[in-house]
């Protein structure tokens, strides 16, 4: 080659070796593959069995759709997939690097990272599988467990579906859901425009990449307390990027989106199509938060509202929502516009007796939130202590989104750590938004308690005791309004159902 080019004259460009981009090449290849042995094990493996069941018969997923989205199944075996990637001559620290397997606590071998779960690939825009998120059949915490950072893989930019999504959505703008499972099921039903963060609160970098395709954004989260914090969050963080914001409202009694398409397709879709206008969902969200008929439940609703209102300089949309209030608080309009417009704040008078019971009500070990003081001992506890509790804790039990993501990835983090907590590192592997946090809580004066076993130890299970009594209160109002409902529709079993769950979580608060 290089005597021809020397005699025609052309000068012979040598190729450089890019080892950055060689090594991605390889993660790629090795994210194609597991995607296709767990696909394999899904649809044609005798040990895929259960999982296909629960995907046709409790989901209502058709094969269609497993197909299009290429689920897969990891079975319950510790090193299936290690063995299988062997076999094709891969190196076990790329398989790490991919985030497929995880070195053994003893630091001796490797176990496969998901197992017992059904896998969702993470395709980007290039249709390459960047990662993965796997459910658990099993009722394991966590619930969902996602790549971690890798070469290829980085959360925070990443949208689950977007890369089947985005014709729809140049369209008819995007439909932000919780997860794979509502991303599959509304394009089951017809619902192409719709995508999912996977595993992470959405981000600046994924409204930046949004903002390519549409103006138009629509936040469609569970109907629970933490999807409706979430949806506060993202509406803030879309105000910044300058986006047309609407929210869809599930109905109390779905939990999710993917319930609400499986029980009422059309109503889905007709909530889906003609979301509510942003202020709406913040006029709902208070009134359903707070107890309207009280002077406090009353104060807290016109405080928060006076935060979201301050910013609207249309006078006929103020004087539609001051309507709006003044008649579900049963208040003077003149009270109300004071409030909504910033010219006033809510009275506080004649609350002495309410405020004290709020007093008294407030948690003895930190006048901040129990999650948030049990996440920053968890930060400086040792290992063996802080995985004792982490196992016996779940994602919900924390009903603040950005809690949630920092507990999910300290959980993760924990599994594989035999060193001094990193808060550097671990910083890093949460969402941009969310690193401020983790710091502020690692910034916490608890080192007093944390050098103290004993102490430590009374303090971490009174944190933990006491969140998992408001787990137990929200699951119990949860099912009080579901069993409502079932008795509305006249249907005996499912209340005779909901009421066994409510007695059996009653008597955990005994």
């Amino acid at each position: 080659m290089e005597q021809l080019a020397e005699k025609t004259g052309v000068k012979l460009e040598r190729a450089q070796y890019d080892p950055e981009a060689g090594k991605k090449k390889l993660l790629f290849e090795i994210n194609h593959l597991t995607a296709e042995f767990y696909h394999y094990l899904l649809t044609r493996h005798p040990s895929g069995k259960n999982a296909l069941d629960y995907l046709k018969n409790k989901r209502k997923l058709s094969g269609e759709a497993v197909k299009e989205f290429k689920l897969g199944y990891a079975p319950e075996t510790w090193d299936t997939v290690y063995q299988f990637l062997l076999k094709k001559k891969y190196d076990p620290n790329d398989m790490a690097d991919a985030g497929v397997i995880v070195r053994k606590s003893s630091g001796q071998g490797y176990i496969d990272k998901y197992r017992g779960r059904i896998m969702f690939p993470f395709t980007g825009m290039d249709e390459k599988i960047v990662g993965f998120s796997g459910r658990t059949v099993l009722d394991r915490d966590p619930k969902y467990l996602n790549t971690g950072e890798t070469a290829i893989f980085h959360k925070s930019s990443f949208i689950y579906g977007l890369n089947k999504a985005k014709v729809a959505i140049k369209q008819s703008g995007a439909v932000f859901v919780e997860g794979p499972v509502d991303v599959i099921s509304a394009c089951q039903a017809g619902i192409r425009n719709v995508v999912a963060t996977s595993g992470t609160a959405l981000t600046a970098m994924q409204l930046k990449l949004i903002a390519r395709y549409t103006e138009d954004v629509i936040f469609c989260f569970d109907s629970d307390t933490a999807g409706a914090a979430a949806i506060q969050r993202a509406i803030e963080l879309a105000e910044k990027e300058d986006l047309n914001i609407k929210v869809v409202i599930v109905p109390d009694k779905y939990a999710d989106l993917d319930d609400y398409i499986k029980a009422d397709p059309q109503g889905a879709k007709a909530a889906i199509k003609n979301p509510v206008p942003v202020y709406d969902f913040f006029v709902a969200d208070a009134l359903k938060k707070n107890n309207k008929e009280s002077a406090l439940g009353k104060k807290k609703i016109m405080e928060e509202l006076g935060q979201k209102f301050s910013k609207v300089t249309s006078s006929v949309l103020l004087d539609h929502y001051i309507k709006l209030v003044s008649k579900e608080l049963n208040l003077d309009t003149e009270t109300v516009h004071g409030i909504l417009s910033g010219k006033s704040k809510p009275d506080a008078d004649n609350l002495s007796e309410e405020k004290d019971e709020i007093r008294n009500e407030g948690y003895t070990l930190s006048k901040r939130s129990p999650q948030e003081y049990l996440i920053a001992l968890l930060l400086k506890t040792p290992l063996d202590t802080a995985q004792s509790i982490l196992y016996k804790l779940a994602q919900k039990d924390f009903t603040n989104p950005v809690l949630q993501e920092i507990f999910t990835e300290l959980k993760e983090y924990n599994l594989g750590r035999k060193r001094k907590f990193d808060i550097k590192y671990f910083s890093n592997t949460l969402s941009e938004e969310n690193q401020n946090s983790v710091n502020e809580l690692y910034l916490w004066d608890v080192e007093h308690i944390t050098e103290e076993p004993r102490r430590l130890e009374i303090e971490l299970e009174t944190a933990f005791a006491r969140i998992k009594r408001e787990t137990a209160k929200k699951e119990l109002k949860e099912l009080t309004d579901k069993i409502k409902q079932a008795e509305l529709e006249k249907n005996t079993k499912l209340v005779g159902e909901l009421s066994e769950k409510f007695k059996n979580i009653s008597e955990r608060l005994l």
